[in-house]
């Protein structure tokens, strides 16, 4: 059986030019490395196809846009369901083949394959159809209702993960079509629970290890890209853990004439609790916090170094009208959330907000969100925290938690071949190596498919950085929704005959 753990970042593939009228295979070595690619004939024939199409395609993702699947709400739940059957479909009619959907813990995963092709491998692609909210007071449309605007079409979800989702089944769709089969084996993986941590794959996948036993590569298409004339791979990235602190100081709130200044109040016990994780710089101040975490050598730190973009703290301080930067001074304005551990205070209630109320609140709540770098265990980063807010909890108070785990740092090795073919294709297809970095974000998929038995993921997209995803007025450009459809057509083809013995 061909090897499992082979593959990170495969990403875009490109146009090549030769003269056979099937797949041709590149003369063209890196480091022995040769590629397969699509003949110009197929090229041409592919491309008739996107532009005959381009209104459908650019249809079927406003349609699945207009879907507010926010899996973070129960009560859009229905929504998930929804949106899951429409993939469904749309697989099953361009001619994906066992489309399903599951449910584990009441979030969705959609699947469908294509495995006709007995001597190819077999390759994995993952997106997430869920989305994050919104505050449709700050959209200028209806966020879910996409309007194009400068070939710009904005909606929630048009850039994280819908746009990229749409594009691959599309390009799935342009091959089919004009080649009237496939030419490797897929397998697909739809998530609707990425935005809160994907707590039910784990689960899935540990149920449908037969299902995952066949695939040799994978590939994320929730990936982005750098600029227009540039591909980007993915070196690596955080982890995330999510804790929920409830802090209790008695069974009702109190009037604050009569017993204030004598009963301890909630919000001030959980705001003492909150200060004592950090110190004046912004580094937790949790004796021992950072010792999990990797050391990464003065050769590696130049290599960051050397990929970033000097000038661009100064021009986000300004941009985002912040007077300072904190975190641990020794550590770089990139290196501090690309490989470092972070924590952050992401909610809190207390009290009675809507008005004057002359109270004292029994409770607080507040959420704490920990980006944990390589090797750094996010449950014993849970753990630490939990025992500070314990030990640092004021005048006997009750305490709970509730807690989650949505992924380890993954970092990917560039000797890796599936890295190496991303690396190539990229360069080919811009005309440029890509950007290789880290960054600070988190999908979990990327750890818990490979811990789940499946494949290491590289992730080819087409996302960027200004598009506001996870923010208002969320965007995706047309042209790159065009430049992914014919990136996963390519990178189709770039897997044929990579066999891993």
């Amino acid at each position: 059986m061909m090897k499992k753990n082979v593959i990170y970042y495969f990403t875009l593939l490109v146009f090549f030019s030769y003269h056979h009228d099937s797949i041709a295979q590149s003369q063209v070595r890196n480091n022995s490395l040769v590629l397969n690619k699509a003949t110009p004939k197929q090229l041409k024939e592919y491309d008739s196809f996107f532009v005959e199409n381009h209104k459908r395609h650019i249809n079927d993702l406003v349609e699945l846009i207009a879907i507010p699947t926010m899996s973070m709400k129960p009560e859009n739940r229905p929504e998930l369901k929804k949106a899951a059957d429409l993939l469904k479909d749309m697989l099953h009619t361009i001619g994906m083949d066992n489309t399903e959907v599951f449910f584990t813990n009441e979030l969705p995963v959609v699947t469908a394959s294509y495995t006709r092709n007995k001597r190819q491998p077999t390759i994995l692609f993952y997106g997430h159809f869920d989305v994050q909210p919104v505050n449709e007071e700050r959209w200028k449309s209806d966020p879910f209702s996409a309007q194009i605007r400068d070939e710009r079409l904005y909606g929630r979800g048009a850039t994280d993960d819908k746009g990229p989702i749409i594009a691959l089944i599309s390009a799935i769709e342009g091959l089919i079509k004009v080649d009237g089969k496939l030419p490797v084996n897929i397998k697909l993986l739809l998530d609707g629970g990425e935005e809160m941590g994907s707590p039910h794959l784990p689960i899935w996948l540990a149920s449908n290890q037969e299902w995952l036993s066949d695939i040799d590569f994978g590939v994320s298409v929730d990936a982005m890209m750098n600029n227009d004339n540039q591909g980007m791979m993915w070196k690596g990235l955080r982890g995330a853990a999510d804790l929920e602190v409830t802090i209790t100081s008695a069974n009702t709130d109190l009037h604050s004439g009569i017993y204030g200044g004598v009963a301890p109040n909630a919000a001030l016990a959980a705001s003492k609790v909150i200060a004592s994780l950090w110190n004046n710089d912004g580094i937790i101040a949790i004796k021992g916090f950072y010792d999990g975490l990797r050391q990464y050598s003065e050769k590696e730190r130049k290599e960051i170094a050397a990929v970033v973009d000097q000038d661009q703290q100064a021009k986000d301080l300004k941009k985002f009208g912040i007077d300072q930067w904190i975190g641990e001074r020794e550590y770089s304005f990139y290196e501090r959330p690309w490989i470092r551990t972070s924590v952050d205070i992401t909610g809190f209630k207390a009290g009675y907000i809507q008005g004057k109320a002359s109270i004292i609140p029994h409770t607080a709540w507040f959420r704490m969100l920990a980006r944990t770098g390589p090797d750094h265990d996010p449950k014993e980063v849970l753990e630490m925290l939990k025992k500070h807010v314990k030990d640092s909890l004021p005048w006997g108070l009750k305490v709970d938690f509730k807690e989650s785990v949505m992924g380890t740092a993954p970092v990917f090795d560039e000797s890796d071949l599936g890295f190496r073919i991303g690396k190539q294709v990229l360069t080919d297809f811009f005309g440029t190596p890509p950007i290789i970095l880290y960054i600070g974000g988190t999908v979990p998929a990327l750890s818990s498919i490979p811990d789940g038995g499946g494949p290491n993921l590289v992730s080819v997209g087409f996302q960027r950085s200004d598009e506001n995803f996870h923010a208002d007025n969320e965007y995706m450009r047309i042209e790159s929704f065009k430049k992914g459809q014919r990136i996963y057509v390519n990178l189709l083809h770039a897997f044929v005959n990579q066999l891993n013995e």
